[in-house]
């Protein structure tokens, strides 16, 4: 049993030592391009790496700090980062940057030779050290919807001890529905290697706060969104029912005033539940400081819209 359970640590984590991928250091920052890229800490061990991608050169003026990187990741189509309107504030574009000598590897879908730095992601690799090679394993947590899940998986795969995580968010609508699954859960299989004491992530940051409170634990029980979503979808339902009847009859004024009664109540249905999105308290406005879990508990829909 033992050598098995060795035989699957090593399939799980292969050798970093060899080969023109291996680590240069213990400790990784991977830097997007959000806000947060601004926080991470002045100075830094000469001996660390610093992940950068895309265009975020052009962010370190404006952060304060000097272009500096070991490696790169540029994970698009060619006609994505070869598009002329990609410039900066200099009209210098971004093809023109891809194409210049660098002192890092640039890693991308593939080798480029009018990209000299390119690298091809050793994604393959990737896939086979850390899901195995079972089809419906990677099937089922082949999961990559944005750079930062492969850049996850890739440090996962080269075994850095320390992963520090700055200028990554993914806070926009499309983002967060699309993307940022991915990312949390490469950040939890991160934790499971490393241990999450070993993982750094700025205070505030958008990325984790989904996690602060406990579902169930915490002061909000589920069943008030569930409330919401349900008033919210009859709401929909009634202004879709009055729009069908003045399709009909354009003059009918109660069909106005019925559309104009449901749309109201989903307009502020969907206000509420924006609110709860707000991932940093996700009660919303609608949650007194005073209240304790079970009268929120007990209110109803209708309850929660009527206060301030």
């Amino acid at each position: 049993m033992i050598q098995q359970e060795d035989e699957m640590v090593n399939r799980r984590r292969p050798s970093y030592e060899a080969g023109e991928h291996a680590r240069k250091s213990d400790t990784v920052y991977i830097v997007g391009m959000a806000a947060t890229a601004g926080l991470m800490p002045a100075e830094l061990p000469p001996d660390v790496e610093i992940w950068k991608i895309n265009e975020a050169y052009r962010l370190d003026e404006y952060y304060g700090r000097i272009a500096q990187a070991t490696r790169w990741f540029q994970f698009h189509q060619r006609w994505d980062f070869t598009r002329r309107q990609n410039v900066d504030g200099a009209g210098k574009d971004h093809w023109t940057w891809l194409r210049e000598e660098h002192d890092f590897p640039i890693y991308m879908q593939q080798h480029w030779d009018d990209i000299p730095n390119s690298v091809a992601l050793p994604l393959p690799d990737i896939l086979r050290d850390l899901l195995g090679d079972d089809p419906l394993t990677k099937y089922n947590f082949k999961w990559f919807r944005n750079s930062l899940s492969y850049q996850i998986a890739f440090a996962v795969w080269l075994g850095f001890k320390k992963v520090n995580i700055y200028g990554w968010e993914l806070a926009s609508d499309t983002e967060m529905k699309y993307e940022r699954p991915s990312a949390v859960f490469w950040l939890g299989w991160l934790a499971s290697a490393i241990g999450a004491e070993n993982i750094q992530v700025p205070i505030g940051n958008k990325l984790t706060a989904a996690g602060q409170r406990l579902y169930a634990f915490d002061d909000v029980p589920a069943v008030n969104r569930m409330h919401i979503e349900s008033a919210m979808n009859a709401a929909r339902s009634g202004e879709y029912e009055a729009e069908a009847a003045l399709r009909l009859n354009p003059s009918d004024e109660t069909a106005k005033m019925v559309r104009s009664f449901h749309a109201g109540k989903r307009s502020a249905y969907e206000r509420l539940m924006s609110e709860l999105d707000d991932v940093s308290d996700p009660r919303g406005s609608f949650h007194e400081e005073s209240s304790t879990a079970e009268e929120n508990a007990a209110l109803g829909a209708d309850d929660i819209v009527a206060q301030p």
